[in-house]
């Protein structure tokens, strides 16, 4: 009865377990298809990533758009306007898994909120992980002084999530709390995600970092810190979609309801809050028999709401017995049926 969310938009902040978290998200998702855009470096990413799959069971996918991972760099897929018209030639029943060190605003013109992970670390630490990756990997030959004070190293987790409300998310996570971490997000997703550890530090030594240095990058992060601690401070919330408390945007949802074929019903439902996923709900005699999201991307909905998520699709309980009950198609949590419901059998 607990819907799942289909799509996942992993905003992957540069060293925060994001290369473990891409493969766990990607081996759990073997149906999606993976959009993924790392700059010049997606080819090379994605071949590993195909020998990571292979090695959980292959890649095997029902998807309608060619192949199962897509470069999304190579493909020019880099623009809002792009991402859309990708999704409007998608199968609306179709989950993608977007994985990508882009920010966020790149994705929720297409994506809803809801559907975006992504994890933090506190400051300092990624500030060291990012220096050590770029003397290891990047041939980056000046000090750690020079690194941490350089402009793009300067609260990069707010840069990549700035222009959406982060409470509405749907999952935040921080790093220094896994494994936890990954159990809560498999309940988010409603999968069991494979604890893994790559891309690590290796053999390259940590930089030494005593008090002034640690309060210098803690200066110059200010605005990554405080995200940190509110999330921190907030953990249950944005670890925990499913058990968000209700708020009366969720009851002011409109919606319409109608038989596609047999034993298969289609619509559209947009909670008043376009942040929020509307949550379907089918009852039979005053029971609930099924629910799911409203989460399908339809292009004409982008009319109404600023992402186009709101469609949905659902296949009745094989065997449904209603005798003379009409089928209610609702607005979860309430008892307002969409346009179009009941239904007879």
């Amino acid at each position: 009865m607990e819907p799942k969310i289909k799509d996942v938009v992993f905003v992957h902040i540069p060293k925060t377990a994001g290369t473990s978290m891409r493969h766990m998200l990607s081996a759990s998702l073997p149906g999606a298809v993976k959009l993924f855009d790392y700059g010049a470096d997606t080819a090379t990413l994605i071949a590993a990533q195909r020998t990571v799959l292979d090695a959980f069971g292959g890649t095997a996918s029902t998807a309608t758009i060619p192949g199962n991972i897509i470069n999304a760099f190579e493909s020019d897929i880099r623009t809002p306007e792009k991402i859309i018209a990708l999704r409007s030639e998608a199968d609306r029943g179709l989950g993608f898994l977007v994985s990508s060190q882009n920010p966020i605003r790149h994705w929720i013109g297409a994506f809803h909120a809801a559907s975006v992970v992504t994890f933090l670390r506190d400051p300092v630490e990624r500030v060291a992980s990012s220096y050590r990756m770029h003397v290891r990997e990047k041939s980056f030959s000046g000090s750690f002084a020079e690194f941490y004070e350089s402009p793009d190293q300067i609260n990069v987790q707010c840069q990549q999530l700035r222009g959406t409300d982060l409470h509405k998310l749907g999952f935040v996570g921080l790093v220094e709390f896994m494994p936890d971490m990954i159990r809560a997000l498999s309940r988010h997703l409603g999968v069991e995600l494979r604890m893994r550890h790559d891309n690590g530090a290796g053999r390259s030594s940590r930089p030494e970092i005593d008090s002034t240095v640690r309060s210098r990058i803690v200066a110059l992060n200010g605005d990554d810190l405080c995200l940190y601690r509110h999330v921190e401070a907030n953990l249950d919330h944005f670890t925990n979609h499913r058990g968000r408390p209700s708020t009366i945007a969720c009851k002011l949802a409109r919606g319409k309801v109608y038989r596609a074929e047999q034993g298969i019903l289609r619509g559209w439902a947009l909670a008043h809050d376009p942040n929020q996923l509307a949550t379907i709900e089918v009852r039979v005699g005053g029971q609930a028999v099924q629910r799911c999201y409203a989460d399908q991307f339809l292009p004409w909905l982008k009319k109404m709401t600023p992402h186009g998520v709101g469609g949905f699709e659902l296949r009745l309980p094989a065997g449904l017995a209603v005798g003379n009950s009409p089928i209610r198609v609702m607005i979860a949590g309430t008892d307002k049926d969409l346009e179009g419901s009941p239904l007879s059998l």
